[in-house]
């Protein structure tokens, strides 16, 4: 069996392949999907419909991937039409296939001036 971290890969080369035969036998029957910042909740029928009708030409790229004994969380940076977003995913495995996810997309914002200078550069 995979481990829960291959399972979640799998599932970010599917939608990056459009694959979504492939997606829909990752996520469990039962799969529940919340967007806590728009209060969103998908089924699994949902979150395939969401994905396969996503408008414009999107693509993902993984940028971490970090797990414990119950969660995948992922760092993925989505293009589309000329912009770059980021997702937060927090998914849970079980039994081999991802019973829930649990995903923000925050929003860039410029760094406050109280604090400009402190950082240290991220590239």
């Amino acid at each position: 069996m995979k481990s829960a971290r291959e399972i979640v890969m799998d599932l970010w080369k599917a939608m990056e392949a459009r694959d979504w035969s492939t997606l829909e036998s990752l996520l469990a029957p039962s799969f529940e999907s919340v967007f806590p910042q728009s209060g969103e909740r998908f089924d699994r029928a949902g979150y395939l419909r969401l994905n396969r009708e996503y408008p414009g030409d999107w693509h993902i790229q993984m940028t971490s991937i970090i797990e414990n004994s119950e969660c995948v969380v992922t760092e993925i940076d989505v293009e589309i039409d000329g912009r770059t977003d980021r997702a937060i995913s927090f998914f849970y495995v079980h039994e081999g296939k991802i019973a829930t996810l649990r995903e923000y997309w925050p929003e860039p914002f410029a760094i406050p001036q109280w604090r400009q200078g402190w950082a240290l550069p991220t590239s």
